[in-house]
């Protein structure tokens, strides 16, 4: 227990396990505040499908999982519980619906219960990777706790404690860049492997590692050699699961996502102007009123993230940012841009620059977190925020 102790005083460990407590209780909070008010939907409909899934809308894991039972988690636990079964599904990348499927056992069979154990470790361990690689890019302290707080706080920063995929990409990516930037190679592409089979924008880690072991090897690439190969890790992780998908004869990926997701390709821009355009016709609902301020604000940190931090993690950033943006959802064109701001942590390492100011950063997390509570409440209530 002294050993134990010790190992959680560390501030390496202490800092992101506070602020991971504190967000995990205000999210809990939130959740069954609102289901004591009797205002959250128990009912299963057109607009509320919970498909095979049994809903958790009684007793005490009402408010601690009923609450959270919701969209994407329900299919990722769908898959968990009977695999790729419909054929919607498979456009979810394996790797967290099998670590739901693996930690199920552990917690009594219950994968709901399983997908928010695993979500809330990674994201944990996130918090963990994210603060010793600000510790290597000499970050001071202040600084440090800031980048986690805003992170975690930032207005969809709640997807990181709930069963999605934020959480445990973000890890594998923070730990992809850390053991890159120490010159360990087989780690970083492990890592990256994992992170492709998690999310497609994993392939975005090939360009960073590339560049690691390029700058590594002073820029010559006969004197790294055979090392390059790691560079390719994340892309055959994406490749694996696109050429199962064809071994089992499910329709190719851009097919399911115009026809049942309604997202459809596009250019970077697209999705903001119609977003803007859909602002002032009248047309646009709330959330959208807060996915577009937050695409401009990455947009924005992302022009300060080449300027101050070294060329990877500006390499890392536009990558997954433009693969976000190359595409948009019909009817709600910036959809989930919030959310996948997430995995933007470079622009959290900015953003703590910004938050020396006292009062600039009282006005950040004040704003952060009022929009944090509105937008997890409205999840709660089964309102589609991304």
């Amino acid at each position: 227990m002294r050993a134990l102790r010790q190992f959680i005083s560390q501030p390496a460990i202490s800092q992101p396990l506070i602020i991971f407590l504190a967000a995990r209780l205000l999210l809990s909070a939130l959740g069954a505040a609102l289901w004591a008010m009797g205002i959250v939907p128990t009912t299963p409909s057109p607009v509320r499908p919970y498909h095979e899934m049994e809903p958790v809308v009684e007793g005490a894991a009402v408010w601690l999982l009923g609450v959270w039972q919701r969209f994407d988690v329900i299919h990722y636990t769908r898959i968990a519980a009977f695999g790729y079964h419909d054929v919607q599904l498979t456009v979810f990348y394996p790797l967290f619906p099998l670590l739901i499927r693996l930690a199920a056992p552990l917690v009594g069979g219950d994968v709901l219960l399983a997908a928010l154990v695993v979500s809330n470790i990674a994201c944990l361990l996130a918090l963990i990777v994210f603060h010793r690689l600000l510790a290597d890019e000499q970050f001071e302290a202040g600084a440090s706790r800031r980048a986690l707080m805003y992170l975690l706080m930032f207005p969809a920063g709640f997807f990181l404690l709930v069963p999605y995929t934020e959480s445990l990409f973000l890890l594998l990516s923070l730990l992809c860049f850390r053991e890159a930037r120490r010159g360990r190679w087989g780690w970083a592409a492990l890592a990256g492997l994992a992170a492709s089979l998690t999310r497609f924008q994993g392939v975005a880690l090939t360009a960073m590692l590339g560049l690691e072991i390029l700058r590594q090897a002073q820029w010559k690439p006969s004197k790294a050699g055979w090392r390059l190969a790691f560079a390719l890790a994340p892309i055959v992780g994406v490749a694996a699961f696109w050429g199962w998908r064809a071994w089992a004869g499910f329709p190719p990926l851009a097919e399911l996502q115009s026809g049942i997701w309604r997202r459809v390709p596009a250019l970077p821009w697209e999705g903001i102007f119609l977003n803007v355009e859909r602002i002032f016709a009248g047309q646009a609902r709330l959330i959208e009123y807060i996915d577009l301020p937050a695409t401009l604000l990455m947009l924005g940190l992302g022009v300060v993230v080449l300027r101050r931090l070294p060329l990877g993690y500006g390499l890392y950033f536009w990558a997954v940012l433009l693969f976000n943006l190359s595409q948009y959802r019909v009817g709600d064109p910036l959809s989930g841009q919030a959310r996948f701001a997430l995995t933007l942590f470079p622009a959290f390492m900015v953003l703590a620059g910004v938050g020396r100011s006292a009062w600039l950063n009282r006005v950040i997390l004040y704003l952060f977190t009022a929009l944090w509570f509105f937008i997890a409440g409205a999840f709660v209530l089964w309102g589609f925020v991304g």
